[in-house]
């Protein structure tokens, strides 16, 4: 009778500290917690309850970039009750465009210029034009 638990899941997921989120918003500008985040969706945790089939703006802020993306709502239920805090929601978000772009590495401030291979000028026919250039005085470049 017992069946064997499969699992569904389609990317891999990653806690919110490992995607480098610092700050989460729903729009209007309701602030949740990301409990977990994959290139297809989130899991987040948050006061107010989500409305399962409901599409919602989500805006994810990391120490690089900040990413806005259209999810939909798949489900949502009560996840903690306090008597201090009242009812916390945990509710899971399927993003309508996969979002692979968590994981890149950010862009440098700047780029590499590769070094330029030195080349043998004693050859005819291999001159750098703007090899001598460089060495002559800016009074002399008028005259070439």
């Amino acid at each position: 009778m017992d069946q064997p638990v499969t699992d569904r899941r389609i990317d891999t997921r990653f806690p919110w500290a490992h995607a480098g989120i610092t700050r989460a918003t729903l729009r209007p500008g309701c602030a949740v917690r990301v409990v977990n985040v994959s290139a297809g969706g989130a899991l987040v945790q948050g006061g107010r309850p989500l409305r399962p089939g409901a599409r919602v703006h989500v805006q994810l802020v990391t120490s690089f970039r900040v990413f806005a993306l259209v999810a939909r709502v798949l489900r949502c239920a009560v996840w903690l009750l306090d008597s201090h805090d009242g009812a916390t929601y945990r509710g899971a978000l399927q993003f309508e465009e996969r979002c692979d772009l968590l994981w890149e590495p950010p862009t440098p401030s700047g780029s590499r210029v590769p070094a330029t291979p030195s080349r043998d000028t004693t050859q005819p026919g291999m001159r750098d034009p703007g090899a001598d250039d460089a060495l002559l005085d800016p009074s002399h470049r008028s005259a070439i």
